[in-house]
């Protein structure tokens, strides 16, 4: 849609009058673009800013008061170690007076005293020191009220052994400190007005043996660090917040709110915040959020006593109304300068577009005279383009011939070359068989020489066995004569000879079973004798055969040389002639493209000039439009 509005624009509008138009949009659109960005990146700058100066004022407000916290511990520890405690401890444990320098209990009491009032004179924050022994029992008070010192008699001392401060202080171990919530000041039962925000902080005190002797207390003013956060408020677009652990308000631009948990009202940040917003505040240590359109705000955790997690929270916020009112203003001014660039800029432009419109008159002038004698140039350099293309066009045809002669020349030779290989291959197959059958007849000749020596030596061992039956059977006979004649010598003997006859007809059996036995043995060994002659002869008929194979096999060996040889040459021959055609062939196809790539060019030179004699009309055309147009 956008496109058609201005192809219609354009049709209506002369060449001058779409440069003014054109003119006017470059120079409202930058600018405009540039001012809005330029409005973001201030906007999210300053917003950054804003939120970093905010969260810096947080970060200043706890670090004020915990330094101020911090300072008040160091003190409540230097003066449970102070020497007049510890010199009133010894001095009651010695029956009133210290005898390690001589000095009374009510001495040691004096001095402590000037050192509670010499410490609160130089430090008005604090709003009571005191000392109390093991049983609760007020030993030295000083209290202030910011300006006079007041040294509190013994009469009017009392007993704090109740109070939770003394009972929880008496279960630390020494070194550790005891702090209060933050509170207004009660006496008897009831809230001072005005009202005193106090603080306590407390700490066991022990004796040389490490036993607790008592506690020292002070009570400090917590209107020193609230002023912290109360300057904050000083300030119109800044409001500064101090809430405890439970979210209740201790210091808050509107004192209505202030001291809900001791004024038994419901003045909480739950009830003035987000749910989700209230719970990080009091879970998180610190943070910077964001209220929707109305406020940013940051806060800050300050510890007050870790082991009993009590703190306080420090918060700030800002209107984003004040934030950005920087960012209005200058919104305002970037609007101005835009228009004035503009007042400035569309007279100079119309001015330069008017001249620019003159120099393209001019120009489309020159371009319609020369594009007439291109045209006319043109036109003869397309004939003279058509006619060279035809004479490639016969030169190609008759080359496709002669290349379609010599393919099938060569691929009649490579079939020649084919067949001949395979020749060669079945030649070089039988010659391979023959040689292996010629291996063959070698071993099969080896193996049954091997034979015949192994029957040789057979034959050799068949004699000695028959030797070795013989000699057995010619021992055999000379122990039957040897039994025989001990039997005739048993029989002479007489009773006595008894037992030897029967020993003598044992051997007697034992000679005739060798005898028969080598009798059974010479008749095998003249049965193996007989297979062994016999084997020998048909060895040696085998050994005669192989030797005749063996000549037979390498005269088939020589006659499949010969024709390997001859196979081999044809192979050879054929293979050149097939080389030859195949270059002939690859020739031709070179010759053949390059007409091909002359016949295209030239096609492409023709095309080439009719599109340009079509362009040069077409920019003929084009510029008496322009002319028109201008």
């Amino acid at each position: 849609m956008l496109a058609k509005f201005f192809g219609n624009v354009q049709e209506r509008l002369k060449l001058q009058h779409q440069l003014l138009l054109l003119l006017f949009l470059s120079s409202i659109i930058p600018v405009s673009i540039v001012g809005l960005y330029s409005i973001s990146s201030s906007t999210d700058a300053l917003s950054s800013l804003a939120e970093s100066k905010l969260n810096e004022n947080v970060a200043n407000e706890a670090e004020n008061i915990s330094k101020f916290l911090q300072g008040i511990n160091e003190d409540v520890l230097f003066l449970s170690k102070t020497p007049q405690i510890q010199g009133l401890i010894q001095a009651e444990a010695d029956g009133g007076v210290d005898q390690q320098n001589n000095t009374s209990y009510e001495a040691w009491t004096e001095q402590l005293q000037t050192t509670f009032a010499s410490m609160m004179e130089s430090k008005p924050y604090y709003m009571q020191l005191r000392y109390l022994d093991e049983k609760g029992n007020e030993i030295v008070r000083v209290d202030s009220d910011g300006t006079n010192i007041k040294i509190i008699p013994k009469a009017d001392l009392q007993n704090k052994g109740d109070r939770p401060y003394f009972t929880d202080t008496m279960k630390l171990s020494a070194g550790s400190l005891y702090t209060s919530p933050v509170n207004l000041n009660q006496e008897r039962g009831k809230i001072e007005t005005p009202f005193k925000p106090v603080i306590r902080y407390a700490t066991p005190v022990v004796d040389s043996s490490g036993e607790k002797r008592g506690i020292v207390i002070a009570n400090v003013f917590a209107n020193k660090f609230i002023q912290f956060v109360e300057k904050a408020n000083a300030g119109k677009r800044q409001e500064a917040f101090l809430i405890n652990q439970e979210g209740y308000y201790i210091s808050h631009p509107n004192p209505d709110k202030e001291w809900g948990f001791d004024l038994k009202k419901n003045e909480k940040l739950q009830n003035d915040y987000p749910q989700n917003i209230a719970q990080q505040i009091l879970s998180s240590e610190e943070g910077i959020l964001d209220q929707g359109k109305a406020y940013s705000l940051a806060y800050r955790r300050v510890v007050i006593d870790p082991v009993q997690k009590q703190f306080l929270v420090t918060i700030n916020q800002v209107p984003k109304s004040s934030i950005f009112a920087s960012v209005n203003s200058f919104k305002i001014v970037a609007a101005i300068i835009i228009l004035g660039s503009l007042v400035i800029v569309l007279p100079i432009g119309t001015f330069r577009t008017r001249q620019l419109t003159n120099l393209i008159k001019q120009l489309v002038n020159g371009i319609s005279t020369a594009s007439q004698q291109i045209f006319s140039t043109l036109e003869e350099q397309e004939r003279v383009a058509s006619q060279q293309a035809a004479s490639v066009n016969e030169t190609t045809t008759t080359m496709d011939e002669l290349e379609a002669s010599s393919r099938q020349s060569a691929e009649q030779a490579k079939a020649a070359v084919t067949a001949a290989q395979q020749a060669l291959q079945l030649t070089q197959g039988g010659t391979q068989a023959v040689g292996e059958t010629i291996e063959g007849m070698f071993i099969l000749e080896k193996k049954v020489g091997a034979i015949a020596e192994q029957i040789v030596r057979l034959s050799e061992q068949a004699n000695q066995i028959g030797s070795i039956s013989q000699l057995v059977s010619d021992l055999a006979n000379k122990t039957n004569m040897l039994a025989l004649n001990s039997s005739v010598e048993a029989v002479r003997a007489g009773e006595h000879g008894k037992g030897f006859s029967v020993v003598a007809n044992e051997i007697r059996k034992l000679a005739d079973q060798s005898q028969r036995s080598a009798e059974k043995i010479s008749l095998l060994v003249s049965d193996i004798q007989g297979s062994i002659n016999s084997t020998v002869m048909v060895t040696d008929e085998g050994t005669k055969t192989v030797a005749a194979g063996v000549q037979t096999a390498k005269k088939t060996d020589q006659a499949f040389a010969g024709v390997a040889d001859s196979v081999n040459k044809v192979v050879l021959n054929n293979q050149q002639i097939s080389l030859n055609l195949k270059q002939q062939v690859d020739a031709i196809q070179q010759v053949v493209q390059a007409m091909e790539t002359i016949n295209q060019g030239a096609k492409e030179t023709a095309i080439g000039i009719n599109q340009t004699k079509v362009g040069t009309q077409q920019l003929n055309e084009t510029a008496l439009d322009l002319k028109q147009m201008v």
